[in-house]
């Protein structure tokens, strides 16, 4: 049986086992998060994954090179695209729900039907491994970054390469559109942090983030604050227009290879190697809320649904679970 630990001696409790993951508590909590589904429909590591707009499918990519797309809180298959040749590293649908792009070790970019899985253009052009692909908040520009050190963005009706931004000098992890489109935030395996002007690629900001990988990088809702994972067991969060350090959240015992921002801003979410562990902090104190135990390998990826109440994490064991975290923000 598992159990639910809350670390705190006067508050020892028994509690029934309800769910299939360990769920851990920095802080004493009333209700803990479910973990609704385990989903195994990949036949190897799990290395990304996103949730449509409207929160009522999950795309998913894995090192079996296919793109499954899946119902989130039934595990309910609804398809799979074959076509690309080597382990899928990211995933995204656009903003209208209409295609998703994946981004893969076979140094492409490809783009599919959301509704049926038909593949529709392979984009072309990095020299390497694409890790990361994303879309600008009003559907028109695409996103990918890659370990040939550079950041590719394409227009979404020609499907033309229309930019080239700075070189990273090592692996671009992740590549996102600022809130209001205006700028490309990237992390990288360098250590730094840029912000890019989308209009003619001039860096308008950049620091180095982490004293080792700066695995992945995301803005908060309002675009005012970033979230950075890296390779030194740390995430951090910054403001973003001066790139001050605002809070270390130290907790993870391995590097970490994700951080997500909730979309209602109330949460970040963050996914490690070595721990296993998904953990879940408070952006305003720096503080952990809960941790969350189920994979038995290490966690690649963590999102949040468009509502914030779920959290899906892909992980190495071939797995995607998904938390119901809306508890924890419950009023009593």
């Amino acid at each position: 049986m598992n159990k639910i630990f809350k670390p705190l001696l006067t508050l020892a409790l028994i509690a029934y086992n309800f769910l299939p993951g360990e769920v851990c508590f920095a802080q004493p909590k009333e209700i803990t998060p479910q973990e609704i589904v385990s989903y195994d429909g990949h036949t190897d590591a799990v290395k990304c994954v996103a949730f449509s707009p409207d929160g009522k499918l999950i795309a998913s990519g894995a090192a079996d090179n296919l793109l499954r797309v899946w119902e989130p809180r039934t595990g309910k298959n609804v398809f799979v695209g074959v076509s690309h040749k080597a382990p899928i590293w990211g995933v995204a649908f656009s903003p209208d729900g209409k295609i998703i792009a994946t981004a893969s070790d076979d140094k492409t970019v490809q783009i599919w039907d959301a509704s049926n899985g038909k593949p529709l253009k392979v984009l072309k052009g990095h020299q390497r491994s694409v890790g990361d692909v994303n879309f600008s908040p009003d559907g028109k520009l695409l996103v990918s970054a890659s370990n040939d050190y550079t950041i590719k963005v394409w227009n979404t009706t020609t499907w033309d390469e229309v930019r080239e931004m700075p070189e990273h000098r090592n692996w671009v992890s992740t590549a996102f559109f600022s809130p209001n489109g205006k700028n490309i935030l990237t992390a990288s395996y360098d250590f730094w942090i840029r912000i890019i002007d989308v209009k003619d690629g001039t860096v308008l900001n950049t620091w180095k983030a982490h004293t080792d990988w700066v695995t992945s990088a995301a803005y908060s809702p309002d675009g005012k604050k970033i979230a950075s994972s890296g390779g030194d067991r740390l995430v951090k969060l910054w403001d973003a227009s001066t790139g001050k350090e605002l809070f270390t959240l130290e907790g993870h015992s391995d590097i970490v290879r994700y951080v997500a921002y909730s979309p209602d801003g109330k949460s970040i979410a963050s996914g490690a190697g070595g721990d296993n562990t998904v953990r879940i902090w408070n952006p305003e104190t720096g503080k952990e809320i809960v941790y969350l135990k189920g994979h038995s390998q290490e966690i690649i990826q963590v999102v949040y649904s468009p509502d914030s109440k779920l959290v899906a994490s892909a992980g190495s064991d071939n797995f995607v679970k998904i938390w119901n975290i809306e508890p924890l923000f419950k009023k009593p």
